[in-house]
């Protein structure tokens, strides 16, 4: 009889087994993503009270009927629009997660109106997918024993359970108002399968990023540590380039909206920064290639709602390039633009090791900027896209999106392979005279692996930062003179 607390010996063995294999314990990838959860409700909180101040402050003092002149509703509309406010933040994350948010009204003999809005909130994106990367990395490195196998189907349950849970309560805290008398049912949330999926995957791939960040890397790491290093490059790249731009607009627009006048709105705009100030820092990396614009486009055959006008077929698409921005705007953003690719090389260059002789590793380090930037370029078109349509019955239908260029993939493949030739062919010349604090962040990890990697003697730590690599290849040098 096997005593309370211990394993039989069967369960023993298949322990030692799955661990064999890869599969520890699941416990810290499901608390990670649970945690990522609920670090989104936090993120969703502060958009919402930066929406509050905004339009506090936006107000111009005139007295106004909060319920519109409306009757005082009933106890079950007051109580489902109570549940409804408080299942704001859950709609929010809801919307983060690649969700749609959908109101539906019936208006009994006069028909039915409903409105679809599709845009992510991507301070709430960012929070939680960045949480979960980084207390996955931080879990696999101190406490988990699992290899790929077991952070691929711990993340992946996680991802799951977090999913139904945010579907269950997305869908319970909606918005819904019944009154049969009139005929009259509005009913809007978040809920459905775009975000069941996209909740899921926002979860799983940041939590199995982390583990396998967190791991000890094998011997033939070096030869594809580039296509690990270079996403992060693009990352650095684009924030490089949108918060001096970003800063740069913000402030001139401030200035000019103060000299005409418009002081209160600036302070609004500026408090409902964690409601845009994303998506516009988003925004700019395309058009900071100097040839992809925003585009906005409308359709739809709703051209005038007001009374006895009468409907006009609208639609069109116009495009936003950086020479329709004021000059103030667009010289900086195109100095900096042609500026940040130079750095940027510095950084690829600054000691990077690529075995000689090895066909692999020479073609990884070629391709892995142009992969990269493209690969990012793809991620950005899918986080800044923000559609609203709207069914109005007889009326007639409307619909407006705003986003970047399909092809804005082509021209990130370029841009990634130009930064690849500068920093093989111009980097070397220029890297001796740039200050080592600059640059040596960046390499970082590669550096420690590297010293380990010389002191073989030296025992390997348990917390997964340690990395192996085989001595064998020759290097091509330290990074500072290579071709």
């Amino acid at each position: 009889m096997a005593v309370a607390g211990q394993q039989t010996p069967s369960a023993a063995q298949a322990t030692a087994t799955l661990r064999k294999a890869g599969i520890g314990t699941p416990v810290p990838t499901l608390v990670t993503g649970a945690l990522a959860y609920l670090v989104a409700l936090l993120a969703a909180l502060v958009v919402i009270v930066s929406a509050v101040l905004a339009v506090l402050t936006a107000d111009t003092g005139a007295s106004t009927d909060p319920t519109g002149g409306a009757a005082p509703a009933t106890d079950d509309a007051g109580f489902a629009g109570i549940i409804g406010l408080l299942g704001i933040p859950f709609q929010l994350v809801a919307l983060a997660s690649f969700g749609s948010y959908d109101a539906e009204l019936q208006m009994g003999f006069l028909g039915s109106l409903s409105l679809s809005w599709r845009g992510l909130p991507l301070l709430i994106t960012a929070a939680m997918t960045v949480f979960a990367f980084l207390a996955a990395r931080t879990a696999q490195r101190r406490w988990s024993s699992n290899g790929p196998l077991g952070a691929a189907l711990w993340s992946g349950l996680s991802g799951l359970g977090v999913a139904l849970v945010a579907l269950l309560v997305t869908r319970l805290t909606a918005f819904s108002i019944e009154d049969p008398a009139n005929g009259l049912s509005l009913s809007m949330h978040a809920a459905g399968a775009d975000m069941f999926f996209g909740t899921w995957t926002l979860i799983t791939l940041p939590l199995l990023l982390g583990h396998l960040a967190g791991m000890r890397k094998p011997d033939w790491w070096p030869l594809v540590a580039d296509l690990a290093a270079a996403p992060r490059l693009v990352l650095v790249h684009a924030l490089a380039f949108a918060v001096p731009v970003g800063l740069l607009a913000l402030a001139a627009g401030t200035i000019v909206q103060i000299v005409d006048g418009e002081g209160r709105s600036v302070l609004g705009a500026l408090l409902a920064l964690p409601l845009w100030g994303p998506t516009a820092l988003a925004l700019l990396p395309g058009l900071g290639m100097l040839v992809v614009p925003v585009r906005a486009s409308t359709r739809g055959d709703v051209g005038d709602l007001g009374l006895g006008s009468g409907i006009t077929p609208q639609s069109g698409t116009q495009n936003l390039w950086f020479g329709d921005l004021p000059w103030y705007v667009w010289l900086p953003m195109v100095l900096i633009a042609l500026l940040v690719p130079l750095l940027i090389a510095l950084l690829w260059h600054r000691d990077r090791e690529i075995p000689a002789g090895n066909v692999i590793a020479q073609v990884t380090s070629w391709a892995a900027l142009p992969l990269a930037y493209t690969f990012c370029s793809l991620v950005l078109l899918a986080l800044v896209h923000v559609r609203m349509d709207a069914e109005m019955g007889f009326l007639g239908a409307m619909g407006v999106s705003m986003s970047l260029a399909a092809w804005m993939p082509v021209v990130a493949f370029l841009l990634g392979l130009a930064v690849e030739v500068i920093a093989r062919f111009g980097a070397p010349f220029v890297d001796r005279f740039v200050p080592g604090p600059l640059v040596n962040w960046f390499r970082r990890s590669a550096r420690a692996r590297r010293a380990e990697s010389a002191a073989p003697t030296a025992p390997v730590g348990e917390d997964g930062r340690s990395w192996t690599t085989s001595s064998a290849e020759p290097r091509t040098g330290d990074g500072r003179n290579q071709g």
